[in-house]
C-alpha cells in the first residue's frame, strides 16, 4: 500500500493496522482485531498516518462531502439527441403556391382511425362484466352445503384460561396442578383424556401421565362428561414426581373412546 494509505487502531488493545480498500468495504468498515479479537468499526478509529499513542482519530463534520476531481465525465447521454431541430417549413406546391389541404382531408390523412378497435374492446369488456355479474347472482345456488366432518378434535375446541403449578403441601415428591379448561366453540363437547407432561427448567420432559374424565372431574358431576359451549371447567390434579421437581407442564387432549 502507498504511503498515503489509511490506518486504524483497535480501541481495546490499541493494536494498529494498515487498511486495504477491500477490508473497508467488506462489512461497511466493521473489522475484527486479530490481537485481542474485538470487533469494532474501523471508520470510527481512522487515521491518515500511522497513529501515535496520543493521536486522535479523524473526525468529520457529519455532512456528506462533495466529491471533486472527476476521473471520467460522460459527454452525452445515450439515446438523447439535444441538437437543435430546425423549424418546419411549409411544403410548396410544384407551381410555387402553397398546397392547401381541405380540413376534412387533413384530419383523415394525419390521424388514423382508431375507433374500431376501441369499440370492439369495450364491447368485449362489457360482455365479460355481464357474465361475471350473472355468475355472482347465481353463486348461492351453485354452492352446495358442506357436510359435517364429525365432532371437532378436543385440542381445537378446548382452550386453557388459567394454570398453576406448585409443590404438594403434604407430599415431598408430588406437585399440585390447577387449571381451568374452556369450551370455545358453539356446541358441547365430550370431555377428553388429559395427558399431562412435566418439564424441567431446560424444557426437557421429566414424565407424563394421562387422566380420564372420571379422574379429574369433581365427584358431583362425574356422570356428566360433556362441557357446554362457553363454559369453564376448573380441575385440580395431584402428580407424583421422581428426581428433580418440574418447572412447567403442558396439557394434551385425547379422545375418550
Amino acid at each position: 500500500m502507498s504511503s498515503d494509505g489509511m490506518f486504524t487502531r483497535c480501541p481495546a488493545c490499541e493494536a494498529t493496522y494498515e487498511l486495504q480498500v477491500q477490508e473497508l468495504v467488506e462489512a461497511a468498515g466493521v473489522v475484527r482485531c486479530s490481537n485481542c479479537g474485538k470487533t469494532f468499526n474501523s471508520l470510527a478509529f481512522l487515521f491518515a498516518q500511522r497513529p501515535e499513542q496520543d493521536r486522535s482519530p479523524l473526525r468529520g463534520g457529519g455532512m456528506p462531502p462533495l466529491l471533486g476531481h472527476r476521473v471520467f465525465l460522460q459527454q452525452e447521454i445515450p439515446g438523447l439527441d439535444d441538437s437543435p431541430v430546425p423549424p418546419a417549413r411549409p411544403k410548396l406546391a410544384s407551381d410555387g403556391e402553397d398546397e392547401v389541404v381541405p380540413p376534412d382531408d387533413f384530419a383523415a390523412a394525419s390521424t388514423p382511425s382508431r375507433s374500431g378497435p376501441w369499440v370492439t374492446a369495450a364491447a368485449a369488456l362489457l360482455l365479460v362484466l355481464a357474465a361475471q355479474l350473472i355468475w355472482l347472482i347465481d353463486l348461492p345456488a351453485q354452492l352446495s352445503p358442506v357436510e359435517s366432518q364429525g365432532p371437532m378434535a378436543p385440542q381445537d375446541a378446548i382452550t386453557l384460561v388459567a394454570r398453576d403449578l406448585h409443590p404438594h403441601p403434604s407430599l415431598a415428591d408430588a406437585v399440585i396442578i390447577s387449571a381451568t379448561l374452556r369450551n370455545r366453540i358453539a356446541s358441547s363437547i365430550a370431555l377428553p383424556i388429559l395427558e399431562v407432561r412435566l418439564y424441567d427448567t431446560s424444557n426437557q420432559v421429566l414424565g407424563a401421565r394421562r387422566f380420564k374424565p372420571a379422574e379429574y372431574l369433581p365427584a358431583a358431576r362425574r356422570e356428566d362428561r360433556r362441557l357446554p359451549p362457553g363454559r369453564d371447567l376448573p380441575i385440580i390434579l395431584e402428580v407424583l414426581v421422581t428426581g428433580s421437581m418440574p418447572a412447567g407442564f403442558e396439557f394434551r387432549y385425547l379422545r375418550d373412546t
